[in-house]
């Protein structure tokens, strides 16, 4: 089966498309390396909606289940076992950013007249979601409001643009340590296990 998603064709006008606000200051999750603080614009190219060069991208949540679903992916097993070790790595913080964003919301039912189809949200190939990404950048959106391929339900899941790296301490970002790994994963109803863990998620 080939990819009905494709990349936003040269010269797209987005100014219609549908759009959410994520107020300054409003609360969200992210959750992140024990040794790295929350807020890091990433320009790498293992992120969905990366954009690259001198511009990142930080994904935070509206709830604890997606940000942890969104850290942990595959790597829970079929019976709901999480390895001591990758529960150990990582925490919950809850941030906030500094200013409004106005965020394109793929999502919403009206996006498909802009040629994004749920796919956009799932598919395996980042590429193409990075290129619009870069388009909604370019476009003057500050970030994506989108539902992560590892929950069910509304859309939480914010892709937000930023200068790449981490932002200055002066800038305003704030971020509070909320939950540790192991309480995370418990919180999700799974079990940290001392010994390996074998026999991945399934994502249908």
């Amino acid at each position: 089966m080939t990819a009905s998603q494709s990349a936003p064709p040269a010269g797209v006008v987005l100014s219609a498309f549908p759009e959410a606000t994520l107020a300054a200051g409003a609360p969200m999750y992210r959750s992140h390396g024990t040794a790295h603080g929350a807020w890091y614009y990433d320009n790498g190219v293992e992120g969905r909606f990366n954009l690259h060069g001198a511009r990142g991208t930080c994904c935070t949540a509206l709830s604890v289940d997606t940000a942890v679903r969104e850290r942990i992916r595959g790597r829970v097993s079929r019976k709901g076992v999480v390895s001591r070790a990758l529960a150990d790595s990582f925490v919950v913080s809850v941030v906030s950013a500094p200013t409004e964003h106005r965020c394109a919301a793929v999502n919403d039912v009206a996006a498909a007249k802009h040629g994004i189809v749920r796919e956009l949200t799932t598919m395996s190939d980042y590429s193409i979601p990075q290129a619009w990404a870069q388009a909604f950048e370019d476009a003057g959106y500050g970030g994506v409001l989108y539902g992560s391929a590892f929950t069910t339900g509304s859309p939480d899941a914010y892709a937000l643009f930023g200068d790449a790296g981490a932002p200055s301490a002066h800038a305003g970002h704030t971020a509070t340590r909320h939950l540790s790994g192991e309480d995370a994963c418990r919180a999700l109803g799974w079990t940290v296990a001392n010994t390996p863990v074998t026999g991945g998620m399934n994502i249908v």
